[in-house]
């Protein structure tokens, strides 16, 4: 893949997963879920019953984390623990009626999204490949199981990125920010409000995190005409958490290559022939 083609996938795949992380936010009331946070839940959602080990092995997270998502969905009424059967140790997570309905809409959801999705996971597919995949084949998933796979890609490529680029409130809206600011070569803080849907406020905080991290720099006297005028510009650090996301991409072509192909061509698996 071309600078060009690798700076392609970093745009389709953002955008994919900024579509996707509205879907899951409406069902489960969250903004901006962290990709981690989504594979929790969407674990907890699509076994049933898990252990908390067994989230934190899908997600990530650590156990503190997993701890504190347990007792928010327990508050929500959406799970109940109980210990395991099979390892006295260990404990089980158990959707509740309410849970499970919840489930049912995640399901329904996703599945509208997967279908809505065909153009740009084809695009995704094809532009890492360089020509147009096979179709798959063999009996379509289960949403919720191809929901946790594209979870689990977005994850891996997120660790490519320098630990910084993790850390801090709104972290997922950081690199969404990062990337919007790298790829125009210069861009007023305000025009980032819309795309990123945040305030004004949210806007400054993301910025001020950045900055912080050595990501982006704020420039004044770039803006013919108004030399009190901000605009932001990526740093060499930033521009590196960047590349070394490419070079995620590049790593995990061959998979990414077929999920999205899969994605593609996804149908759910009553419509299947």
């Amino acid at each position: 893949m071309d600078a060009t083609a690798r700076a392609r996938a970093v745009e389709l795949l953002g955008r994919f997963n900024d579509d996707m992380t509205r879907v899951v936010d409406a069902v489960f009331g969250t903004q901006w879920a962290e990709i981690e946070e989504i594979l929790a839940r969407v674990v907890v959602a699509s076994e049933h019953v898990v252990t908390t080990r067994r989230i934190a092995d899908v997600s990530g997270l650590g156990r503190r984390a997993v701890s504190r998502l347990v007792l928010r969905l327990q508050t929500e009424g959406l799970v109940s623990t109980r210990p395991s059967d099979a390892d006295k140790r260990a404990v089980e997570v158990v959707l509740t009626d309410r849970g499970e309905e919840q489930t049912e809409r995640l399901r329904a959801e996703v599945t509208t999204f997967l279908r809505r999705s065909d153009g740009i996971a084809r695009e995704i597919s094809q532009g890492l490949q360089g020509a147009s995949p096979s179709p798959t084949s063999g009996p379509s998933v289960d949403p919720l199981e191809l929901l946790l796979r594209i979870c689990a890609s977005g994850a891996a490529l997120v660790a490519y990125m320098p630990p910084a680029a993790t850390r801090g409130g709104l972290a997922a809206r950081q690199r969404a920010a990062l990337v919007m600011i790298a790829g125009a070569g210069g861009i007023r803080p305000n025009d980032l409000a819309e795309p990123l849907e945040v305030s004004p406020p949210g806007v400054v905080y993301i910025v001020d995190q950045l900055c912080a991290k050595g990501f982006v720099e704020r420039r004044r006297g770039a803006v013919p005409g108004d030399g009190r005028a901000v605009v932001l510009a990526a740093t060499a650090a930033g521009l590196r958490a960047i590349g070394a996301v490419m070079d995620g991409i590049e790593h995990e072509r061959e998979r990414l290559v077929a999920l999205f192909a899969e994605v593609a061509e996804w149908a759910p698996p009553t419509l299947r022939p």
